[in-house]
């Protein structure tokens, strides 16, 4: 005789998948464990297919979030708001990267422009000391969202906003502000090449050689900055080449997931 768990996989579409069926059976001991003294205003239905929801991201797999939906029984907004309680409860806060983000979406031929977006957004923020989390799950969802764009992928908003854990409005103000940035940096350097880096690096060293020989008519914090500002730079070169060098591991993964 089948168990709830098991038919509701079976709804779901992953019966076949490989140790899903496991994996939510232990999400589910594992919630009703650490919910003891926290009640859930959720069916079982709801919490199984949570339990399934959260075992697919966890091990890369996509499946219907449509469905998903309406064998909870749950309005949107709740079932979304109790993953979210989920992952806290099960310690799951696993901050989702652009590579999570495109295998779960089957958006792998859109990884390798995303990453590229990501080293110029993170290049960018550090040369303009904005003080921001470049860790921000919305920065990771924001990047896959443009490289789709860029490259004619279709994709849908509401698919990606519940990985960035921003509100329609939040994600359209954050659109805006990657497109400004896209069209004031991505066409000049076309995503920083080593020999643009070396270029700037150049730049500020000579600047650097200049400010020390005038160092009594300096400040000391713009010495710092310009120091500080090659070292940002040189680590957006290095992150560079190393996905370089990475990448052809990265499409293999991708093509296996």
């Amino acid at each position: 005789m089948t168990t709830l768990i098991e038919q509701l996989i079976t709804k779901m579409g992953l019966r076949e998948e490989p140790n899903v069926l496991e994996k939510t059976t232990e999400l589910v001991r594992l919630l009703e464990l650490r919910s003891t003294n926290v009640p859930l205003q959720i069916n079982e239905y709801g919490k199984i297919v949570l339990c399934a929801d959260l075992a697919s991201c966890m091990m890369g797999i996509g499946f219907d979030k449509e469905q998903a939906l309406k064998l909870s029984g749950l309005r949107k907004s709740h079932y979304l708001n109790n993953k979210r309680m989920f992952e806290k409860l099960l310690d799951l806060n696993k901050l989702a990267s652009v590579n999570d983000i495109c295998v779960q979406l089957g958006l792998n031929e859109v990884a390798r422009k995303a990453e590229e977006l990501m080293i110029l957004f993170k290049a960018v923020a550090a040369t303009e000391d904005t003080g921001i989390d470049t860790t921000h799950p919305q920065y990771a969802s924001m990047a896959v969202f443009q490289a789709c764009r860029m490259l004619k992928k279709k994709v849908s908003k509401s698919k990606l906003m519940p990985f960035s854990n921003l509100r329609p409005s939040q994600f359209q103000l954050l659109e805006q502000q990657w497109e400004r940035m896209i069209v004031k940096h991505y066409k000049e350097s076309k995503v920083p090449s080593s020999t643009d880096v070396d270029g700037k690096l150049k730049d500020i060293q000579n600047e650097n050689i200049k400010g020390q020989e005038a160092k009594k008519a300096q400040k000391p914090q713009a010495e710092e900055y310009e120091i500080w500002k090659a070292r940002m730079l040189a680590m957006a070169q290095a992150k560079l080449k190393e996905l370089e060098v990475s990448q052809p591991h990265m499409e293999s993964q991708l093509r296996e997931a």
